[in-house]
Parts: C-alpha cells; sequence; structure tokens
C-alpha cells in the first residue's frame, strides 16, 4: 500500500513537473507563438470562404486560395493603412484635443465646485487629465499598435498558409494537419467563425453610427473593435471607450452619451439577437471557464493569448474529452 501511495505521488509530481515546463515554453515562446495563433485564428474565420468560392464559381483550391490570400492581403493592408491614418489624424489634432481639454476640466471643476463636492484647486482629476498625461497615454499606445500593425501581413500570410492546408479538395484525402485543425478543432473553428461574422455586422454598425454622430477616425475604432472583440467581456467594453471619450471631448457630453447609448444598443442586438442565430450549436464552455481561460492565456502569450483564449480552452476540452473516451474505451476492450 505505501508503494502504490508513494508512486501515486511521484506520477502526481512527475505531471506537474511536466506542465510547469510546458507553460514555461509557451511562456518564453510567446513571440512566435502569438502570430502564429492570429493567423489560425484568421484562417479559421475565413475558411468558409475558399470554400463557397470553390461550390459557386467552379475553382480549383488552388484558385480560391489565391483568391483568398489576395483578399486577406488587401484586409491586412487596409487595416495598417486606417490605422496609421487615424494615429496621424489622432497626433495632428492633439493640440486641439489638449484646448478642448482645458474646456472639459474647467466645466468639471465647476460643477463639482457648485455642489460642493471638493475644492477644484485639489481635485485629482486635473491630474490625471492634463495635456503632458494625454501625451504619455498616446505615447504608451503608439508602439503596441504600431507592433500590432507591423505583424499583421505575417498573420496574413501564416493565414494564407493554413488555408492551404485546411480547405477540403474533393477527391483528395486531406493531410493529418488538415485533419487535425479542422476536426480536432471543432468548436473552436466555429466559434471563430461565429465571433468573427457577428463582430463585422457590430463593427459595421458602429461605422454607420460613429459616421453619423461626427465621431473623429470612425474607421480606426470600427476595425479597433472589431479585433478586441475576440476578448470575451473586456474587448467590446475597451472598444467603445476611445471613441466616447473623443465625443465628450470635442461634441459635448449630449453626443457623448448618444455614442454611449449607440455603441452599447449594438452591441446588445448583435450578442443577443445576431450571435444566436449564426451560432447553430451551443459553446461548452461556462463563464468562469472564459475568465480563467483569459487571465491565463493572457499571462502566458499577452494580446494573442487574450484574443486566442477561449479558442485554446475549447480545443483542449474537446481534446481532453476525446483522449478519456479513447482511454474509457481501452479500459473497456481490455476487460
Amino acid at each position: 500500500m505505501k508503494n502504490n501511495s508513494h508512486m501515486s505521488i511521484l506520477r502526481s509530481l512527475e505531471g506537474a513537473a511536466c506542465i510547469v515546463v510546458i507553460l514555461w515554453g509557451i511562456k518564453a515562446s510567446s513571440t512566435v507563438l502569438g502570430p502564429l495563433l492570429l493567423g489560425l485564428i484568421l484562417a479559421y474565420a475565413v475558411t468558409p470562404f475558399p470554400t463557397w468560392l470553390m461550390h459557386r464559381f467552379i475553382l480549383s483550391k488552388r484558385r480560391a486560395t489565391a483568391v483568398t490570400a489576395i483578399a486577406l492581403a488587401a484586409v491586412g493592408l487596409l487595416a495598417l493603412f486606417t490605422l496609421e491614418a487615424g494615429i496621424v489624424r489622432l497626433a495632428a489634432r492633439m493640440p486641439l484635443y489638449e484646448q478642448h481639454l482645458g474646456g472639459l476640466y474647467d466645466q468639471i471643476a465647476a460643477l463639482v465646485s457648485r455642489f460642493g463636492v471638493a475644492d477644484p484647486a485639489t481635485l485629482s482629476l486635473q491630474k490625471l487629465l492634463t495635456p503632458e498625461r494625454l501625451g504619455e497615454m498616446v505615447i504608451s499606445i503608439v508602439p503596441q499598435a504600431g507592433a500590432i500593425a507591423s505583424e499583421s501581413l505575417l498573420i496574413c500570410l501564416l493565414a494564407s498558409l493554413f488555408l492551404m492546408e485546411m480547405v477540403e479538395d474533393g477527391g483528395v484525402k486531406p493531410s493529418l494537419m488538415a485533419t487535425t485543425l479542422l476536426k480536432r478543432g471543432a468548436y473552436a473553428r466555429s466559434y471563430v467563425a461565429v465571433t468573427a461574422k457577428s463582430a463585422a455586422i457590430n463593427a459595421v454598425l458602429n461605422l454607420g453610427f460613429l459616421l453619423a454622430l461626427g465621431v473623429d477616425t470612425p474607421f480606426l475604432w470600427c476595425f479597433v473593435y472589431f479585433f478586441l472583440a475576440f476578448i470575451p467581456f473586456l474587448g467590446p467594453s475597451i472598444a467603445m471607450l476611445p471613441p466616447i471619450f473623443l465625443a465628450l471631448l470635442m461634441l459635448g457630453w449630449k453626443r457623448a452619451l448618444l455614442v454611449a447609448c449607440s455603441l452599447i444598443v449594438t452591441q446588445l442586438i448583435v450578442g443577443n439577437v445576431v450571435m444566436p442565430i449564426l451560432a447553430k450549436k451551443s459553446m461548452s464552455i461556462s463563464f468562469l471557464e472564459i475568465t480563467l481561460s483569459l487571465i491565463a492565456w493572457s499571462f502566458l502569450l499577452g494580446i494573442p493569448g487574450a484574443i486566442a483564449a477561449v479558442p485554446l480552452t475549447l480545443a483542449l476540452k474537446e481534446l481532453i474529452a476525446k483522449s478519456r473516451a479513447q482511454s474509457q474505451l481501452a479500459e473497456q476492450t481490455s476487460t
């Protein structure tokens, strides 16, 4: 009995050590795994397009994949151009933003002093919303945005390579990698496809409202919203803040309230009406699992891990469930 207990403890320790080593390896190779995961997610999102081209226009797999790769490159260049143009426009209008920021602070200080909440001279808001602090925030965000934009073409290239493997060609036996990516990640692929479609619909609706309400750089905020929509819960909320703040800064609190209401309404409509229609089957993942996976994968892989948190967790759960089923089947056949 003691030997069996010691053996079980040793096996548990060995398993824990293997898990720690694997997690350390993932953390150490995050700069390589990040673009790979984003390319795979993008390939999952656009896999239906070459399949539709093959059936609709009777194209071969090679031509359909080539057309899809060209479309991906065009979208990547468009995203890069939109991001760069938006940043340049924001930098050019920074003096105007600083001027409006001073006026906004005066209004807030007057409102606070009117109700006698605090002395305007001692408001911490003045320290938080100074032009210098705003410039520091922009400077800290721009390098991250530029790094993501510079990798967009690489991600599109990787997605094209994944597509060449995953797109099924009638009469040709798929490779082992294609079978693994398509069948063993079925739930992850379904989640990515549904999220991409719903995020695109939501981004288009947001673009219409932002254009109608006159918010600066609306295309930039819509591209940001589309990519952040893959981060559960936090992504859409974070993506709403910049256009609302810009509307408050440049157009007043009434227009900012309209912008906030419009973005919230579109999010509620897409999340509660569009996504259930697009999702033909529910995803077997709970709120707690989403939260824990978001924390864990973000710690290991950074922003790519946050975007790929739910697909990775779904694929891992599917792999564990299939391995358990195979082990139970093996035990039943052995007995």
